[in-house]
């Protein structure tokens, strides 16, 4: 029974703590504001706009932008049996890079509620995405290695592209800039209410590909002896976790370490069975976004930091830490 209340616990404390911070998250900026004064009908107009139409959307983007990147995190690490995949591998992040870039070129303005930055950033990742799915498929025998090796080829072509582009259009350097480094800033309802329900649609289908992880960490031809149809395995993580990390890129910019740190530390608290692991890696995720959120947008206000410079602060000694004790320290 101790033992059964204990697994409760592990998996209702982060939750508990997410939300905890989430309304620390809510007081916290240049002007501390408790949200209390909503009930109480203190507020003033201005407080209001700031907790109301400001803080809490952006809170709630940090969410969902870290749960996309550790529930995509977690699974791809999981298919591709590689402890450093992350959407990055796949070359969405590259791809909706260059959809960014190329929205300062061509007279596009969006649609209603979104810039024609995001949906030509999220065209970007889904094409992306779509070439390493069609490169992969000319391959009769394809595995996790030729989708490896697709997603890095074709991210870094994006990526030499969207250089060019960048190198010859210098005026637009700052936005390109506040892009690639990952932000937050200025995101409201808009992006949060059109995101929404395909991420938490991607959410869901991320966290049914558990038990088939679960086959596959013996290895593709021991997965498929076991009978698991690994051709549509690969294609429902690539869809799926594209989806969930397209979404992740168009509402924050590239926010790096993100989905590679959360995975790790969930698999050392909760162990390796995904059904746990992607749901946490998800919570986990969360709560790193909205606690470098949080440290972004306070640490030098009113002024702000990218996000992913924190991310990357918190992220290379981590991983530099977790290289150390995977080579069982200095030989």
């Amino acid at each position: 029974m101790d033992c059964r209340i204990k697994k409760i616990a592990l998996q209702i404390i982060p939750l508990i703590i997410l939300s905890g911070f989430a309304v620390l998250a809510l007081c916290a900026g240049t002007k501390f504001i408790s949200p209390l004064i909503l009930f109480n009908g203190a507020a003033s107009s201005v407080d209001f706009t700031i907790l109301v139409n400001i803080r809490l959307p952006r809170i709630l983007i940090s969410i969902l932008c870290g749960a996309l990147l550790g529930g995509t995190g977690a699974v791809f690490q999981g298919f591709f049996r590689n402890p450093l995949a992350d959407a990055g591998i796949m070359g969405i992040s590259s791809g909706a890079t260059f959809g960014a870039v190329l929205s300062g070129l061509v007279p596009f303005s969006g649609i209603a509620v979104l810039s024609g930055q995001s949906v030509l950033a999220f065209a970007g990742a889904v094409v992306s995405a779509l070439c390493v799915f069609l490169v992969s498929k000319i391959f009769r025998e394809s595995s996790s290695v030729t989708l490896l090796l697709s997603g890095t080829a074709i991210g870094t072509f994006f990526s030499a592209v969207a250089s060019i582009i960048i190198l010859t259009h210098q005026k637009d350097l700052h936005s390109f800039f506040a892009w690639t480094a990952g932000s937050f800033n200025a995101k409201g309802w808009n992006e949060f209410s059109v995101f929404l329900i395909p991420s938490v649609i991607a959410l869901a289908m991320l966290e049914l590909s558990a038990r088939h992880l679960d086959v596959l960490v013996c290895g593709e031809q021991s997965a498929k002896a076991y009978g698991l149809n690994y051709g549509f395995v690969r294609n429902w993580i690539l869809i799926w976790g594209s989806l969930a990390a397209s979404c992740a890129v168009c509402e924050g910019g590239i926010i790096s370490f993100a989905g590679l740190i959360a995975p790790h530390i969930v698999r050392k608290i909760y162990g390796p069975l995904h059904k746990t692991l992607i749901f946490q890696s998800m919570v986990y995720g969360a709560l790193l976004l909205l606690l470098a959120d949080t440290i972004a947008r306070t640490v030098i206000a009113p002024s702000e930091i990218p996000i992913g410079i924190i991310t990357s602060l918190i992220g290379v000694p981590f991983f530099l830490f977790s290289l150390v004790k995977m080579n069982g320290g200095a030989k």
